[in-house]
Parts: structure tokens; sequence; C-alpha cells
């Protein structure tokens, strides 16, 4: 009976939805060459009630009436959502309009809380993978529609869906918070973000959601893709992307350091598609961004990030004892906080980590291990971020401290000896000592000088 009645309010929405939007343009329509992956999340929460969720189901089912259904048109998913997301249809589920419609016609009212943080985590998760059907290179979109605050935390997973490449719109009825809305759609709000007072007001935003979710498609469409940088040095990169579909007249290359005022832009024709980025600063974290630009409208920018060389001769290790080791860099550029260096012995130990005050460039290891080689890497640390490593390696002395003497011995040589012997006799007088009775005496004479002679006894 349940079922029944919901169905009966569906048509019945359907009926009075649909009579103010057949004179809308549909831009994602037949006819037009538009592909897409387009989820949409609908909260199935008891706040809502079976009439009002029979209401949100018809307008959904206008959306759905909006697009090309296909696989290789727009292909489309719906999760329903309450305390715990389901999957009521994957994006390769259904092959034409007709299906969608009537999955949406038919899918059951679920109810529970409200928790769009795990919602939005799901989708990205189990929904937009290729063995559900998402494809590579084609814009993909989420449409969330709630009628409340979420249950639970909401700001990271919304922000990890868009840097999935995930053009995120948010339709609010009733008791939603349009900051909340606000801080999970994609920007600029004024075409992301929806509100209505009531079920009965979706007609109010039906045109304007479904005509900026066609444009964003067919923007996202044209956008560049792969960008990739090479050939770098301490002064500059290559950028280079493939190119963007349709009429491209220009391109426009912006750069910007992220750590200083530093910036720069250039114009490249629309037939190139690639430019080098000159006079850059060493040793510096650049982000780039290429947009296509169609005269009349441009595509949305595809951001990129490289980090500039160091200039030669900027070895990391000085002079060294034993015990310590001298280490001097070339200060990194912009505002450094500090310096975290770290270092550890390259056979293998522990790794110790200092913390070295922005405004020096060097400082001395101690309490080093003699005759050791150590790895060295200094990072400079900003403010909002961590600059380029610095690397290198030193080796620590020997030890004199262990040394100890060591005498070494030869047999010794033989001197030629010259002896000769005086029988004497002792006279008394003239200061001499007297001595008991006659004797001799033995006499040494040096070889080398015959005048050098040396009484010895």
């Amino acid at each position: 009976l349940l079922a029944n009645n919901l169905n009966y309010a569906s048509m019945y929405a359907l009926i009075n939805l649909t009579s103010t939007f057949l004179c809308l343009v549909l831009e994602c329509s037949l006819g037009v060459d538009v592909q897409a992956d387009v989820v949409l999340l609908v909260d199935g929460s008891y706040s809502i009630g079976v009439t009002n969720f029979a209401k949100v189901k018809a307008f959904l089912e206008v959306l759905v009436n909006t697009f090309d259904i296909g696989p290789n048109k727009v292909q489309m998913a719906l999760v329903q959502y309450s305390r715990d997301p389901y999957t009521e249809f994957y994006l390769n589920t259904h092959q034409d309009v007709n299906a969608v419609v009537k999955a949406v016609r038919n899918f059951p009212y679920r109810g529970g809380s409200t928790n769009t943080g795990r919602a939005m985590t799901y989708v990205r998760e189990k929904i937009f993978k290729a063995n559900r059907g998402a494809r590579s290179n084609v814009p993909r979109v989420t449409i969330l529609i709630t009628d409340g605050k979420s249950s639970d935390a909401f700001k990271e997973p919304a922000t990890r869906l868009r840097s999935a490449d995930v053009e995120i719109f948010a339709v609010g009825v009733k008791e939603a918070v349009r900051s909340e809305l606000e801080a999970i759609a994609n920007t600029p709000a004024e075409t992301h973000v929806y509100t209505v007072e009531d079920f009965d007001a979706f007609q109010r935003i039906s045109k304007e959601l479904t005509q900026s979710i066609c444009l964003r498609i067919d923007l996202l469409k044209l956008k560049v893709m792969n960008l990739v940088t090479s050939d770098v040095t301490d002064s500059s990169f290559v950028a280079s992307w493939t190119a963007a579909p349709g009429n491209v007249r220009t391109y426009r290359v912006r750069w910007k350091a992220l750590f200083s005022e530093e910036q720069g832009d250039e114009t490249v024709p629309g037939g190139s598609t690639s430019t080098v980025l000159k006079g850059l600063s060493p040793e510096t974290l650049y982000q780039v961004s290429v947009v296509a630009s169609y005269g009349g409208r441009d595509s949305d920018p595809l951001t990129g990030q490289e980090t500039t060389n160091g200039k030669e001769g900027e070895g990391l290790p000085g002079s060294s004892t034993e015990r310590t080791m001298k280490v001097t860099w070339t200060p990194a550029p912009g505002k450094v906080t500090h310096y975290r260096l770290k270092y550890v012995p390259r056979a293998g130990g522990k790794e110790v980590v200092l913390k070295v005050p922005g405004s020096v460039s060097s400082t001395v290891l101690k309490r080093l291990q003699p005759v050791t080689t150590y790895s060295i890497t200094v990072h400079p640390i900003y403010k909002h971020g961590e600059g380029k490593a610095r690397q290198g390696v030193g080796t620590t002395r020997t030890d004199t401290s262990t040394f100890k003497p060591v005498l070494k011995t030869r047999p010794p040589q033989p001197t030629p000896l010259n002896l000769s012997s005086e029988h004497c006799r002792d006279t008394p007088g003239n200061g001499s000592r007297d001595r008991p009775g006659n004797g001799s005496s033995l006499v040494w004479t040096d070889p080398s000088d015959p005048s050098n002679t040396r009484l010895l006894f």
C-alpha cells in the first residue's frame, strides 16, 4: 500500500512539475554530442517523509529527461543515503533514458539519519569506478539533494570528492543550511547551490539548475587535459598539454610561486600545446594553470605543480671532525619559517631530526660516529607547506683519540771500536789521586776523529 501511494504521489507531482517545464530548451538533450557521468545523490532521511519523497522523485525524473542517456553519451547513477548510503543503480546499469526513468520512479524510500559526509565518500570510492561504468576523460557531476543539516562531518569528504574532478551541485530544501551547501558544492555558489522553501518549489529552480549543469558539462568537455612539465632547470621548465577540443583561439598559461609573490602569465597560440616558462627562481615550487580560450568563453583551468632545480655547487656537507660535521646550504627563496634537517647513517641507524631557524643556513651536527657516512636532508618549511628538499652526504674523520704510539726497534748496527791500553804508574803530587800501585788504563778513540779520545778506566 505504501509503495502504491508513493507511486501515485510521484505521478501527481510529476504532472505538476512538468507542466511548467515543457518549454525548457535542453542543452544536454538529443542531437548534441555530450558525454558525462552523472550521479544523483538523494537524501532519504526520515525528515523528508513519504509525500515529499515522491516530489523528490518527480524532480529527479525531470532531471533525467534533460539528458541523452547511453553508454557513449550521458550515464547516470542513483545513490540514496540516510545513515548509510545505498546504490539504487550504477552508471552502467541502464543503457537508455526509459530504463533510468523507470528506475527513478520505482526506487523505495528508506529513511534514517542524514550522513552526507559518508555518502560523498561512498560516491567517490564506490561509484566513480571503472568497474561500475565510470569513464576516464569524461566530465563527472554529482547532484546532491537534501532537506537538512548533515549529521556527520562533510567538509573533508566534499573536498576530496571535488579533488577527484567531480563537479558538485547542491539543492537544499526546507531546513537545509545554505552555508553547508556552499561548503560542499563547487564555486561559484550562484550556479552550483540552489535552495527552495518547500518541495513544491522544485519547479522554480528546474530550468536554471538544468541549464547550469548542461553548461558546466559543456565547459568541462572543453577542458585542457594532461598537463605535463619537463626539462626542468634552476630557472625554467617546459609546460605541455593535450590540445583541447574545438576551435581553440589561444591558451592562457599562468604560474605563481606558492611561497612568494612571484607570478607571471603568457598567451600561447591555439595551435601550440607547450611553452617554456623562463626567468624563474631556483628551488621554488610553482603552480601552473592552462586555460583554453574560445573567444566568448574560457574552459576551466587545468593546474599542476613543478619545482625548479637548485643551482650547481649547492652541496650540503662541509668540514668535519671525528664527532662533528658542519652543514651549510644556500638559503631557500621566500619566507622560510624554519628548516627541518634530518641525518642518518647510510649503513643504517637512528634518524635524527633538527629544527633550524629560517634566518640561518648552516648548523653543526654533533655526537656523530667516527668514520661514518651520513645521509643529510634539509627541508625549507613555509607557513603553508614544505619546499624542495636539499640532500647530500658527508663522512666524519677517524677518531685520533684511539691511536696508541707503536715503538719499532731494529737490531743494533756494529760500530768500530778502537781501544788501547797504557801501562801507567800513579805518581803522587800534581793533584793526582794516589793509587795503591802500578796498573793499566783503557782508552777509547773515535774512528772518525782520532783526536777524540776518552779514558774509560
